[in-house]
């Protein structure tokens, strides 16, 4: 394995006049937020009540595992009191472990996979459900919120989550609580509200590849009845894929981000949070490292000479150099690569206490865009450019009625407003050694584009209730009706030249119409739970849960082209789901230990797949339901504190995720089979991007050295197993286990009035362990895979004013 080198990570700064919405320098956008902090701060600093940091425990103090308290009942309550498998990560976990993205997270969650290849291609699964590629026109099957706030594309969460409360993850189908139903989960992220009493920070990291990230914040009040919270950090790293080709470092990464938020609370009946963020991004994620190359023996490549493949094939044609190793984390490419987003938000939620009741408002606007560039051909030689523009406006509406806690029947009634309008504009153009790399197909100095178009307008109806009985048993129900609009347009030019293949439909222009579709369904729950004793709690969960259909609306050479608009049309998705399991604190609090078994079934699950076109003996991806499959396993979680200074954490998942049936690609390995030329049965085939094993572990150790000093330090350790790229189960694109190792340590120093500094340092990925966040098909058999960061070394100063 070859470390990159510093000396690849030169690059020139971006010019405003190259980008048609230039960044405010980094420089200046952190020193305009920490001169205003700083402005802000200094008369108020004398003013703020001295008293001992939160995470300095008293002298004497029993140690005790954390309490988690979590939302997922739309009430805080403690976790341990929720009968549904959640996991939640709080702020000093994120923190410590230095888990700002969402594709880190599965780190640390048990039965969750990040699929990460850039800002639009990315996906969660949970449980081994919802790893797809992205579309816009579908969802998830994992819902992400943010502050209750659903975010519509899974790219939206591809920003660095910072001066976050904690994040909550809940298995199973959801849709009874929360506004859009899923199948497979709902990963819930919430950010620190602004608080009444002064708080401000300000912190800075260095790191290896010239790695920075500045982080400030500042909250305080305004008045006594009002708060506020403002939060910027940006953040830089040079990357980690060496681009041999042009003498680059690619997957570089560019993002700030600036949160504010005003809270109004003029008595104690009523409260109105308001929350604005702009998050932006120039980076070169997305540089895919070639992972294998499988042999040829169709389309431009039949009856040459085998085993033939496309690595072989580039470099006869003169490619030079080219890359076969992932482990190099290299690429050749001739090309520019970029992948640069931008997303704005506004929210306001607001609470009602009427009476015994509680009524609450949430209303969001996000708006989210996204430009690539894109080497298609994957080679040092220039064959294809281009990529898919994606601009995305969602809006939506919540509102909710809660009883009374405390007694017999605690319920939850609410309606909830979705509107989502998104488009995706595909253009791809041949260079001079087009034609020769597709064998003719695509020929020289050619281009195609097309546009697609899609909008969704839902309602729903739902409701929440858990009855309470005498004996001490628990019964809960909740049931949510949809009504769902899907419209969706796919408008295609044809080629600029003529196809060697003739007027084939796939290469002329094409336009699907205006489609429409209304999908009505029902997502119910029911559950029962009980106390084995004042330490245990006992529950089952029965749940059925739908995702919409929708159209493929992000392909030019379309499915829909080439085989008619039933190629693009997709069904809803279906999941019932059973659940046993218990939570447990043992042992004076000193340990926390929670289990439980499921069985998920899903119907008509939505996923890439291929499909033969004859006339160019080749394939074409199409997103539709390749069929049913089976999610059965084990999840735990244990807590520990053995002592005051000292913490343990395991977490850990046994998933088999198979397809039941369904026809799906045949393997790389093989071009015909028994269930007609090119494709297979799906049936006992694993699903793709759930391994079997997901394995956490984590120690903490928190000591006084001295008066008002601590030493904290840290060390986790995540490791998965095995598991396939692709829904074909081809051994090609198998991702072989592997283990990260995260480490920390550092001093905490508390001033007299309360703040203080905290240095740490810190080691990700110690071990170097090169490992993949993905992988991905392309139509010359080969797979291309989602280099994950190696090594990490820094460290990082805070200074806590309060």
């Amino acid at each position: 394995m070859v470390a990159p080198s510093r000396a690849w990570a030169a690059r020139s700064p971006l010019k405003p006049e190259q980008d048609p919405s230039p960044l405010v320098p980094s420089s200046l956008f952190l020193s305009l937020s920490a001169s205003a902090l700083l402005a802000t701060v200094a008369p108020l600093r004398a003013e703020a009540a001295a008293e001992p940091p939160a995470e300095l425990p008293a002298a004497g103090a029993e140690p005790a595992v954390e309490t988690l308290t979590v939302t997922a009942r739309r009430r805080s309550e403690d976790a341990q009191a929720v009968p549904a498998a959640i996991s939640v990560l709080g702020a000093r976990t994120l923190d410590e472990q230095r888990l700002y993205q969402v594709q880190e997270l599965q780190q640390a969650l048990p039965n969750v996979t990040a699929q990460f290849l850039h800002a639009r291609q990315s996906s969660v699964s949970v449980r081994g459900i919802g790893n797809n590629t992205a579309n816009e026109g579908l969802e998830g099957s994992v819902g992400v919120y943010l502050d209750n706030v659903l975010l519509g594309r899974p790219g939206q969460a591809v920003f660095d989550l910072l001066d976050l409360e904690q994040v909550e993850l809940l298995r199973g189908p959801q849709g009874t609580l929360f506004g859009k139903n899923t199948t497979a989960g709902v990963l819930n992220i919430t950010t620190r509200a602004p608080a009444f009493t002064p708080e401000a920070t300000v912190e800075a990291s260095a790191g290896n590849r010239h790695y920075t990230q500045l982080k400030a914040m500042y909250s305080g009040p305004l008045s006594a009845t009002a708060a506020f919270r403002l939060s910027a950090s940006a953040t830089h790293d040079d990357g980690w894929v060496r681009n041999v080709a042009r003498g680059e470092t690619l997957n570089e990464v560019n993002r700030r981000s600036l949160r504010t938020q005003l809270l109004l609370r003029p008595d104690a009946a009523f409260s109105l949070r308001l929350i604005a963020e702009h998050h932006e991004e120039r980076s070169s994620t997305g540089a895919l490292v070639p992972y294998a190359y499988a042999p040829l023996n169709r389309g431009p490549f039949k009856g040459r000479d085998n085993p033939t493949d496309y690595g072989r094939w580039a470099a006869l044609l003169g490619a030079s150099p080219v890359v076969a190793d992932p482990d190099r984390y290299e690429v050749a490419l001739d090309a520019e690569q970029r992948a640069d987003a931008q997303q704005d938000a506004l929210s306001a939620q607001a609470d009602w206490r009427l009476g015994e009741l509680r009524l609450s408002s949430i209303t969001a606007w996000r708006s989210w865009r996204f430009d690539p560039k894109n080497d298609l051909d994957m080679s040092a030689l220039p064959g294809m450019t281009g990529g898919s523009t994606t601009r995305q406006r969602q809006f939506s509406q919540e509102l909710r009625l809660a009883g009374p806690g405390g007694t017999a029947l605690d319920w939850v009634v609410g309606a909830y407003y979705w509107h989502e309008a998104v488009y995706s504009r595909n253009h791809y153009a041949t260079g001079s050694a087009g034609s020769t790399l597709s064998g003719g197909t695509y020929p020289a100095g050619n281009a195609i584009s097309g546009r697609g178009d899609a909008a969704s307008d839902s309602l729903a109806l739902f409701g929440h209730g858990t009855l309470h009985l005498d004996s001490g048993l628990d019964l809960g129900a909740g049931l949510r009706a949809t009504s769902e609009r899907k419209q969706g347009r796919v408008r295609q030019n044809g080629l600029e030249q003529p196809s060697p293949y003739g007027a084939l439909p796939m290469f002329s222009a094409w336009d699907s119409g205006a489609l429409e579709r209304r999908d009505d369904g029902v997502a119910a729950l029911l559950s029962a739970s009980t106390r084995w004793n004042a330490a245990t709690l006992l529950y089952a969960t029965l749940s059925h849960g739908e995702k919409s259909g929708g159209y493929n609306v992000n392909s030019v050479a379309s499915p829909g082209s080439a085989f008619g608009v039933g190629a693009i049309t997709v069904r809803p998705e279906q999941a019932d789901n059973l659940e046993l399991g218990f939570k447990s604190t043992l042992a004076q609090r000193r340990l926390r230990f929670n289990a439980n078994l499921f069985v998920t079934k899903v119907h008509d699950y939505q996923a890439v797949t291929t499909r033969y076109y004859a006339p160019i003996d080749d394939f074409l991806a199409v997103l539709g339901n390749v069929g049913d499959l089976t999610s059965r396993g084990l999840e735990f979680e244990l807590a520990a504190q053995a002592t005051p200074a000292l913490a343990f954490s395991l977490a850990g998942a046994y998933t088999r995720a198979v397809f039941d049936e369904g026809v799906g690609p045949a393997r790389f390995e093989r071009f015909d089979g028994a269930y007609g030329r090119g494709a297979q049965s799906l049936a006992g085939n694993e699903v793709n991007g759930a391994p079997r094993w997901t394995v956490a572990l984590g120690t903490q150790w928190r000591r006084h050295v001295a008066d008002g000093v601590e030493f904290h330090g840290h060390a986790a350790y995540a490791w998965r197993s095995a598991a396939y790229g692709d829904i074909n189960n081809s051994s090609y694109s198998r991702i072989p286990a592997y283990g990260l190792l995260n480490l920390g340590a550092g001093l905490r120093l508390a001033a007299a009035d309360g703040g203080g500094w905290d240095l740490s340092l810190w080691l990700r990925n110690a071990l170097d362990q090169r490992h993949y966040l993905g992988v991905t098909a392309q139509g010359n058999n080969a797979y291309y895979a989602s280099a994950g960061a190696p090594r990490s070394a820094g460290l990082s100063l805070r200074y806590d004013f309060f």
